[in-house]
């Protein structure tokens, strides 16, 4: 495990036919406090003038076109490759950052240990920013995942922490952790597409036993499915509940793919009803790929899953 070195940032930016709402992004990265960064973009094939409007404003941001929609994951895989930084910040092209993102990000990891591998910021809503969109993950026994905090109101006495693993809205990752972790289909498995892919790269670092802090003075405002609305409802669904099996295959227990298999039945019977039995296909390609992937992971591993698992798992209330 690697843990020293200097804190050089790099943020990296996914954007799909979503203009106005990167230029907002783009602005407030521009306002920081902090500049010691550089900024990557990463189009997946807008056709909305994304890039030709604003890479005129912004010539310091380098501009990655990817020419297709290669979706959340490997936007973020094509941007990690162009960073130069020690430090990778990911941050959704529909959220504000506030002036002093970069400087709260920079200090929390200043702050931690060798083993701090992933920092998470507080996002709030952007229609309402005294409420949580989200202050990290929590893990549950079936292998869902959910924000912790969503939609409660901010709290002004909250300090850094240590959590299970950061949403990848707004987060912070460290390189040299990146490198170890990643596997054939990329830092973010490309295989997702988008949804739960961070919840599999923060697990998958959790096993390599790697940290996460949550630095809530990292502060952004975020829109909210503000790109995921436009693919439709469903489509956000069928996508959470196969990567939730596909995370699951990869980073739990044998224990917890057993105990969880009453819900991997409902999500495969509610996909089937949605359209129809093409539904089973896709969740045995999910599981058969994810499966393939899991002795890559158990060699890297230094925390047995079930321990994870213990320290970790949330108990629904």
């Amino acid at each position: 495990m690697l843990g020293s070195g200097p804190v050089t940032i790099s943020v990296v930016v996914v954007n799909w036919n979503a203009r106005e709402d990167l230029a907002a992004c783009l602005a407030s990265l521009a306002a920081q406090t902090d500049r010691d960064f550089e900024t990557i973009v990463v189009d997946n094939g807008s056709v909305d003038d994304s890039v030709s409007s604003l890479a005129g404003r912004y010539a310091d941001v380098v501009w990655v076109e990817a020419g297709e929609n290669l979706g959340f994951a490997e936007g973020c895989n094509r941007g990690i490759a162009a960073a130069g930084g020690s430090w990778i910040a990911t941050l959704n092209n529909d959220a504000i950052a506030d002036a002093r993102f970069i400087e709260e990000l920079r200090s929390a990891a200043l702050s931690g240990g060798p083993s701090l591998g992933m920092v998470q910021s507080r996002i709030v809503f952007q229609r309402d920013t005294q409420r949580t969109n989200s202050t990290g993950l929590l893990l549950y026994a079936d292998g869902c995942a959910e924000d912790r905090d969503f939609d409660q109101p901010i709290r002004a006495d909250d300090r850094n922490e240590e959590i299970f693993c950061p949403t990848a809205g707004a987060a912070l990752y460290r390189r040299a952790m990146l490198d170890e972790v990643r596997l054939p289909s990329g830092f973010f498995d490309r295989g997702y597409f988008m949804y739960v892919e961070d919840l599999d790269l923060g697990w998958r670092s959790r096993l390599a036993g790697w940290s996460t802090l949550y630095a809530p003075r990292a502060l952004v405002a975020h829109k909210f499915q503000g790109t995921s609305r436009r693919h439709g409802r469903r489509f956000v669904e069928l996508q959470c509940k196969k990567n939730r099996l596909r995370t699951l295959v990869k980073n739990g227990s044998l224990r917890m793919l057993v105990t969880s298999l009453p819900r991997t039945l409902v999500d495969l019977a509610e996909s089937c009803l949605w359209i129809g039995p093409s539904a089973i296909a896709r969740f045995a390609t999910a599981a058969w790929d994810s499966a393939r992937q899991r002795p890559a992971i158990s060699k890297m591993r230094r925390i047995p899953r079930r321990e994870i698992e213990r320290r970790w798992i949330t108990v629904r209330t």
